[in-house]
């Protein structure tokens, strides 16, 4: 799966999951945040897209997705993710 396609599929689980996802100018890559009850995933806007696809790939990984239908291949992505951070 392309890299621009993967990370658009990435957007919508983290959205499905009720995370709103937010581009903007910061130092560092980004991250996971919850503020004022809601959930964020800050990304820096100057990451390229292999860079943001693992970074939505190592913050979902760290949560519980086995009731939730992800694409087989986004699936094994955010699953690989995950046992090289291990």
């Amino acid at each position: 799966m392309d890299d621009s396609i993967l990370l658009q599929e990435l957007e919508t689980l983290a959205e499905g999951l009720d995370i709103e996802v937010r581009y903007d100018d910061f130092e560092g890559r980004g991250g996971l945040c919850r503020y004022g009850g809601r959930s964020y995933l800050i990304v820096n806007h100057e990451l390229d897209t292999k860079a943001r696809v693992h970074l939505f790939c190592r913050v979902l990984s760290r949560l519980p997705l086995d009731a939730v239908f992800i694409r087989p291949q986004v699936r094994e992505r955010i699953e690989n993710v995950s046992h090289a951070a291990a």
